[in-house]
């Protein structure tokens, strides 16, 4: 069993690590990097749902950029189901360049990603230091 773990998560880690996707994008039809939904994309293949600047994850998940689409799972905090497995959900890339993605979700929903800078992220201010 921890063998078939280790390989999904090498599978999930080159996948994500060949994407340009990795860093903190806003979601929304306008750039927003002050204030506002976002998603954390991860190089080892997780991501958060947070609200810029400051908000703790709200939903966390694995992804995976298959160039076409980005596949994912999806979880609220707090966790819920975790008897079930997650559905693997994807997001079909409609246009994709380096600060901008725009896809369809699997309603066929427009959902469109800004990149941010990193610093566009900040840490709640009762966070504790790690």
């Amino acid at each position: 069993m921890r063998i078939v773990f280790a390989m999904v998560a090498v599978v999930l880690a080159g996948s994500a690590q060949a994407s340009d996707m990795p860093g903190v994008w806003s979601l929304g039809e306008t750039k927003n990097c002050e204030a506002g939904a976002a998603w954390v994309f991860l190089a080892d293949g997780y991501y958060a749902e947070v609200t810029l600047p400051t908000s703790e994850p709200h939903a966390l998940g694995l992804w995976r950029d298959e160039g076409n689409a980005i596949a994912y799972t999806h979880t609220h905090v707090p966790f819920a189901g975790l008897e079930n497995p997650m559905e693997r959900k994807r997001l079909t890339i409609v246009t994709r360049t380096t600060d901008k993605v725009s896809t369809k979700n699997y309603r066929g929903v427009p959902r469109t990603f800004h990149r941010c800078p990193t610093a566009a992220l900040k840490a709640p201010a009762n966070a504790a230091a790690h």
